[in-house]
């Protein structure tokens, strides 16, 4: 019997009658890791309210989002090390898995869906709508209102009456520049996110 196969039963054995990947994925559905999920976000949600108006994002998004896929690597690490499953032992388990989907055309562990909810970290668009999503929890938590000031400062080369297109939570809003601000100024715009 080869190591994947010991590994496949020992995980089975976890999971009786159910995908041999169970064990490891029921663990980042569990309620103690999706609070500390939840509490990452939530308390790193303020810094995802700016508007953003060329495209760009705040570089601390990404130190943000570099710090989110660490917690669920973290996790992934705890969760093998508690089954006392080596990391490298884990890999070619999964790629075992992987080859013999692809020959047998049929992934009954489950492996696709399995990386898929394991990875889905890694995605930036992703982790961008959970903040967003969590700022608008928070949003509304606070206030009755739908709509949301914003405070948008003015490009260079940027003139009165000129529409300027800004990115708030993840939607994109024209806004006209009003009379009497140049380049430079800050404007006061209401805008309903959507």
């Amino acid at each position: 019997m080869t190591d994947a196969e010991q590994l496949l039963e020992r995980l089975s054995a976890l999971a009786p009658g159910g995908s041999s990947l169970e064990p490891v994925l029921r663990e980042f559905h569990h309620g103690e890791f999706q609070l500390v999920v939840q509490q990452f976000v939530a308390d790193r949600a303020p810094f995802f309210t700016v508007t953003c108006q060329d495209g760009s994002h705040p570089l601390v998004w990404t130190q943000y989002h570099q710090e989110y896929k660490e917690l669920f690597e973290a996790h992934l690490h705890n969760v093998l090390h508690s089954m006392e499953i080596d990391a490298a032992e884990f890999a070619s388990f999964c790629d075992w898995l992987r080859v013999n989907a692809e020959i047998f055309e049929d992934d009954t562990e489950g492996l696709y869906p399995f990386l898929a909810a394991i990875t889905a970290s890694l995605d930036y668009g992703a982790f961008l709508q959970t903040c967003f999503a969590e700022v608008r929890r928070q949003n509304c938590s606070e206030t009755e209102t739908s709509s949301q000031d914003l405070d948008i400062q003015i490009p260079e080369g940027m003139t009165p009456g000129q529409s300027l297109v800004v990115e708030y939570l993840g939607a994109r809003y024209e806004v006209a520049i009003p009379e009497g601000y140049e380049p430079g100024m800050v404007f006061r715009t209401c805008v309903a996110p959507s």
